[in-house]
């Protein structure tokens, strides 16, 4: 979460004026410049000045579902009313919008506004033909998929407005906006109370779950605003001294996410980045017998998986702090994310380099938690695949690390699953028992044991585990060795 987008959400909810933009008398809600582009485009062409970067007197506008299109063209309608003009307002029909065109080619005193194109190629190409001879002013607006439709007219300026959850001030400013207007009273003004409580909504975690990918639940955003807007009437009317809670807000957001019942989801789970994480565990679990009351989940497949996946998951499996934890890795997009489902109240921990095999460095992902010997008998066995990385640590606590290239993961947890044993992933199991304490579920260990262990790995010199037996066939790195280019490469 970048600071500037704090005091922007901060400053939407002190003062809302900034984030508006008027046309044809309605209200609409964003903060991006391409957002602010739409309507001083709409404006150029209404007044008839030059619009931006052209002396065209039509513009057109792409906009995903769901994004207002329609009612920016309604305000178009409006806008070019109140300065006394005639206006077509055309739905994009094939028949009716083809005829029309005809009729208005010539009538340079007509404001025509196209809402929508055929999908059949042949009746758009004619729609668009008759829209680019249009002697008058005119604005298009259409789905994204017709941007790069070959009847455009390339003189004429275009704006291709992104999906909104790729704009997250821009939907942030849409929610803000819907909040307030379920706080207006008859008179069209917020109260002081209520303003007081829109005020003191917690913007970072307003931040963070607004950044969740919303996808065709954008319909139902009207739904959420309501809803934020009755809880905080319902605290300005008890008087309440605390401000709306984190995790109140959170709920209304699972709430609006949800595809099934609040109670369809049964169990304990832990959550990890990706499916190398979620294997693993399985793994130690079956070989520990301790497999049952902990259902271990990735973020996603294959590589839909990882950190930026968190608060999606949080919001559309609706986790509780009680019945869900989230693990990470120990690097920047693991703290990152950790700080983020902090702010929402739900529970994240990170894997701890004191007890991983490698010792090497602070920064640990799943595989520093095998032993060092086990990756070795794996890289022996499959002499054609090498680590990203290897690094030695030479001071205590001695360690050494291979950085498992990426597209061998796959290969490693097959061979993991068939050739590993318990003690390779000792390491492995004491976070496992650690979790699973969290839940008080059944275990290996007690509490006290369970601490007594974790000392034992962070002070314990193995060197089977820690440093393990460098693979013969690999070649020996001569540092410093000069290297001759041909005269042609020099």
């Amino acid at each position: 979460m970048r600071i500037q987008d704090a005091s922007v959400v901060e400053g939407m909810l002190a003062s809302f004026s900034g984030f508006t933009e008027k046309l044809g008398g309605l209200e609409f809600y964003g903060n991006s410049p391409d957002f602010r582009k739409i309507f001083n485009i709409c404006r150029c062409v209404v007044e008839g000045s030059e619009t931006p970067n052209a002396a065209s007197s039509k513009a057109y506008l792409f906009l995903g579902k769901y994004h207002g299109k329609t009612s920016i063209a309604k305000a178009v309608e409006r806008e070019a009313q109140s300065k006394g003009l005639s206006t077509r307002l055309l739905d994009g029909k094939e028949g009716a919008t083809q005829k029309t065109l005809m009729e208005l080619v010539s009538d340079r005193n007509v404001v025509t506004i196209l809402d929508g194109l055929p999908e059949a190629s042949a009746s758009r190409r004619t729609v668009l033909e008759r829209f680019n001879r249009l002697e008058g002013r005119g604005v298009l607006l259409a789905l994204p998929e017709y941007a790069a439709d070959a009847t455009l007219d390339d003189r004429t300026p275009t704006l291709l407005l992104s999906q909104i959850d790729q704009r997250p001030m821009d939907k942030l400013a849409w929610l803000i906006g819907l909040i307030r207007e379920g706080l207006f009273d008859e008179a069209g003004r917020i109260p002081d109370a209520l303003s007081r409580e829109l005020g003191r909504i917690p913007g970072k975690a307003m931040l963070t779950l607004v950044g969740s990918h919303f996808g065709e639940r954008i319909t139902r955003i009207s739904s959420l605003g309501r809803s934020i807007a009755e809880a905080l009437r319902l605290r300005a009317g008890l008087e309440s001294e605390t401000p709306l809670p984190q995790e109140d807000l959170a709920e209304m957001f699972m709430q609006f996410y949800a595809d099934r019942d609040a109670d369809s989801a049964q169990g304990f789970r832990l959550w990890v980045e990706g499916e190398t994480d979620s294997r693993l565990f399985a793994l130690v679990a079956k070989l520990a017998k301790l497999e049952g009351g902990l259902a271990v989940l990735p973020l996603g497949l294959d590589r839909e998986g990882g950190t930026a996946k968190a608060i999606e998951i949080v919001i559309k499996e609706r986790t509780r702090r009680n019945k869900d934890i989230f693990l990470f890795d120990s690097d920047q997009p693991g703290r990152h994310a950790k700080e983020e489902l902090g702010v929402i109240g739900q529970e994240a921990i990170l894997l701890d380099p004191k007890v991983s095999c490698s010792r090497v460095e602070p920064e640990v992902e799943i595989e520093d938690f095998v032993s060092l010997a086990c990756l070795d008998r794996f890289y022996e066995e499959h002499t054609q695949l090498r680590p990203e990385k290897e690094m030695i640590r030479y001071k205590s606590p001695e360690g050494r690390r291979l950085i498992v290239d990426g597209a061998d993961k796959g290969t490693l947890l097959t061979w993991l699953e068939s050739s590993a044993s318990l003690p390779d992933l000792e390491n492995l199991l004491w976070i496992l028992c650690d979790i699973r304490s969290k839940f008080s579920l059944k275990q290996l260990y007690s509490l006290k044991e369970l601490q007594e262990r974790k000392r034992q790995l962070e002070t314990e010199t193995n060197a089977k585990k820690h440093l393990g037996n460098r693979p013969k066939h690999w070649a020996v790195v001569e540092f410093g060795a000069k290297v001759t280019l041909p005269q042609e490469e020099l």
